[in-house]
């Protein structure tokens, strides 16, 4: 008898090595990703083990019968060689036949940790063939799988009887029922060769009831990243297309490199093929994606042709028979703060992707673009070049889109500059092309203006704006803050309008040109702080001057980048409050306001902001008509603006309310107001908007205008959480949008149904309706399907 925990003698090393290398020469295991896998140790080195270890063997006897040449353990048998472990009851090495035979309770740990478990090991120490009985694996990815028994042929082989394979964990109030999902199969055969594993007479169960059978299929071998075969199937159907069924195959063609071809069969308009390339590189990867289709039928499309101006419009689905596109995508890191990359979509015409729902380029607004951008530490440049392309069933919607080469933009802040302060510089470059013009006819008594959101032809500009900003502290309490800014453009611009009559007619504008603006500002702010006992507040009255000349050029000039603009508390202290370059906001002003903060102790807290715009000298920008009527009905047209407020109010239980508004600078009639709420809480969150916005005729709001929008999400119960969102037009009692869902995740298994349907404003009727299913099971696979039911 050996005793307990003694190293085997020098003499002995090789006949314990023997043996407790085939214990290990079967090593089963489930890698993450995969079904199943096996790990198989060849007979030099594979096993991990340093070729100078020793074996420490444990157990309370150990007998050599030298008559048979049989070494036997029992009572508590360990092994320990290298990184590997065995634990049995008993253990038999027969040197004459070189077969292992581990029986009770045999625990198998590998230097990767998965943990083997079986009633009894019947190995060869030849790493070639053996037997298990009544096999169970744990990884530690949190895989399991179990058989009834395994065997092992030629080395390459293994064949799993009666095998089940789950990602679930067991029950720990009831290990025996049956996990959340599983598969169970007939005969399960790794090969290790071949690199793939066959299933024969799966059965798919989900809590132990069975739901689908497969007569075979085949998964790669895990140890493998990728190999090439058939993916998941997916399904598709919309009134036009009819009923489609997509099979995809993926190609490895290196470990840097793939394809997946796609066929989908649509019951109305036929075959669509789909091909898409991929690449990776070391700082980056690149994708080329391809389909087309012939279609059978383009009259299911007849109802998206229209009529306009008396002339009837083919959408581009009905228009065309023979459609494609190409779509490419890159990216790279040309160091730790460069960016090189892309993002471009060639189609036969405007529609095609989004109507065959072409993953990654099915948007309604697609952007293509090709970009440089880079970060430092206080700075940062851009440079793009930009096709927007609209896919609808109107084709002059896609024909008002710009074609943008390029533009650029640069930032750069030096923090302690000119005396102190913080100075900025701002370049910004924009280069437009348009075929179509976009117009908006609007009539005010007997006569009809136009409103141009964009014009036709092409303009070019090019920016550059210098500024410096310090902060004082005065002795008194008073904040000052200077600010000195000076901008230049250059401009060249040969664009054309066909009728606007605020300008006296028509509109063509061919020149080439600068202007420029300098502005001179103070901000002054006088904080007061008054304490109690249980709450702190913080009046502090503000007032901003504002000396600068007139705005060159005012309607005269394209205006691409500054169409919008909403005045309210937020942009109340702002120098310029355009939205863009196209506009210089000109003129002397004086912006005054009270801010009001208060903190009452125990999270509660409330901000609250009124204030006023007043238009001092020179000519009022928000006054005059440019070709967009930009700033007109703003609240700052007039020499005294509207009034504007805020209020916000934050609680300790996870209820944030606000609200913000404008108000008529004559007679308080309230012409915009947003009100939101927020609730936090340990269940879910919720989320509320509304908005009110007086009737603006010349932007084509005859009417007033009132919205609500609400969000939810709520966990109602272990895993499972339901989603909803939902916008509503209240002045005509429709549903803008809306979509509902529920969701369920656990660590094995994920399940999302939802429903969204969008409604066009001016119709009221539903421009689209889906309906989204997507399962996963975890290391197996994942299932999605999108149905379009706007045609049902």
């Amino acid at each position: 008898m050996r005793p307990m925990g003694k190293v085997v003698p020098p003499l002995k090393t090789g006949l314990w090595a023997g043996t407790a290398l085939a214990v290990l020469s079967v090593l089963i295991c489930a890698p993450t990703g995969s079904a199943f896998a096996q790990v198989p140790l060849d007979a030099a080195g594979a096993t991990g083990v340093p070729s100078d270890a020793q074996l420490f063997l444990e157990a309370d006897t150990v007998t050599y019968d030298s008559d048979r040449s049989v070494v036997t353990a029992t009572g508590g048998v360990q092994i320990d060689y290298g990184s590997y472990k065995v634990v049995a009851r008993e253990l038999v090495y027969d040197q004459q036949t070189r077969r292992l035979i581990a029986r009770g309770d045999v625990e198998l740990q590998q230097p990767d940790g998965n943990r083997i478990y079986a009633d009894q090991l019947d190995l060869t120490d030849d790493f070639r063939d053996g037997f298990v009985q009544a096999l169970r694996i744990e990884t530690p990815d949190n895989t399991r799988f179990a058989a009834a028994a395994a065997t092992r042929e030629n080395g390459t082989v293994t064949t799993f009887e009666r095998g089940v394979y789950t990602a679930c964990e067991a029950c720990r109030e009831n290990p025996d029922r049956a996990p959340l999902w599983q598969v169970k199969a007939r005969k399960i055969v790794w090969d290790q060769e071949a690199k793939e594993i066959r299933y024969y007479g799966a059965q798919f169960e989900f809590f132990g009831a069975p739901i689908a059978y497969l007569p075979y299929f085949v998964s790669p071998d895990p140890t493998v990243k990728r190999k090439s075969g058939f993916l998941a199937p997916s399904f598709h159907s919309s009134s036009e297309l009819g009923y489609g069924v997509r099979v995809p195959y993926f190609v490895a063609l290196s470990d840097d490199k793939d394809f997946t071809v796609a066929g989908t069969y649509y019951t109305k308009q036929g075959f669509l093929g789909e091909v898409e390339y991929r690449q990776a590189f070391e700082n980056g990867i690149i994708t080329l994606q391809a389909a087309g289709i012939s279609q059978n039928d383009r009259f299911e499309f007849e109802d998206d042709n229209f009529v306009r101006n008396g002339a009837r419009v083919l959408s581009p689905d009905y228009a065309n028979t023979d459609r494609g596109m190409i779509g490419t995508k890159g990216q790279f890191a040309l160091s730790d703060r460069w960016t090189f990359g892309w993002e471009w979509l060639f189609q036969s015409d405007d529609n095609f992707a989004r109507t065959y729902e072409i993953e990654g380029f099915n948007q309604k607004i697609h952007t293509s673009e090709i970009y440089l951008t880079g970060l430092g530490d206080q700075s940062y440049f851009d440079l793009r070049a930009q096709q927007f392309d609209y896919q609808s069933t109107d084709p002059l919607l896609d024909d008002q889109q710009p074609f943008v080469r390029p533009t650029f933009d640069y930032e750069r802040i030096e923090q302690e500059g000119l005396f102190g302060g913080e100075v900025k510089l701002d370049l910004n470059v924009a280069s437009l092309t348009r075929d179509k013009e976009d117009s908006l006819a609007q009539v005010f008594g007997n006569e009809t203006f136009y409103r141009y959101r964009a014009l036709d032809g092409d303009y070019s500009r090019a920016t550059g704006r210098l500024s410096w900003r310090d902060t004082w502290y005065t002795p008194v309490g008073l904040v000052l803050s200077p600010t000195l800014a000076a901008r230049g453009d250059i401009y060249t611009a040969d664009m054309q309008a066909s009728d606007f009559r605020a300008f006296g007619g028509g509109v063509d504008i061919d020149e080439d040109g600068t202007r420029g603006m300098v502005t001179a500002a103070l901000e002054a702010r006088y904080p007061y702080l008054i304490e109690t006992a249980s709450a702190s507040h913080i009046i502090e009255p503000i007032a901003q001057f504002i000396a600068r000349p007139d705005e060159q050029r005012i309607g005269l000039l394209p205006n691409e980048d500054a169409s919008t603009l909403v005045f309210n508390a937020s942009n109340l202290f702002s120098l310029d409050k355009f939205s863009g370059y196209d506009r210089i906001e000109g003129g002397s002003r004086a912006n005054v306001g009270v801010r009001y903060a208060g903190d009452f102790g125990g999270g509660w807290v409330i901000d609250a902001l009124v204030g006023q715009s007043y238009h001092l000298g020179g000519v009022n920008s928000f006054a005059g008509r440019d070709l967009s009527f930009v700033g007109y009905d703003s609240g700052l047209e007039t020499d005294r603006s509207d009034y504007v407020a805020s209020l916000s109010l934050t609680t300790p239980f996870g209820v944030t309310l606000g609200t913000q508004g404008r108000y008529d600078e004559k007679t308080f009639e309230l012409r915009r107001k947003d009100l939101f709420g927020t609730y936090n809480f340990e269940r879910g969150s919720a989320s509320i908007g509304y908005s009110n916005i007086a009737a603006q005729p010349l932007y084509g709001s005859n009417e007033d205008r009132s919205q609500v929008t609400g969000t939810g999400s709520l966990n109602f119960a272990r895993n499972w959480s339901a989603l909803a969102a939902v916008s509503y037009d209240i002045d005509n009692s429709a549903l803008i949008e809306q979509s509902y869902g529920i969701r369920y995740a656990d660590e094995c298994f994920s399940l999302l149904v939802g429903y969204r349907e969008e409604t066009d404003r001016y119709s009221l009727d539903a421009s689209s309706q889906t309906v989204m299913f997507k399962i996963g099971l975890r290391t197996i696979s994942d299932f999605n399907q999108s149905i379009d039911v706007s045609g049902f």
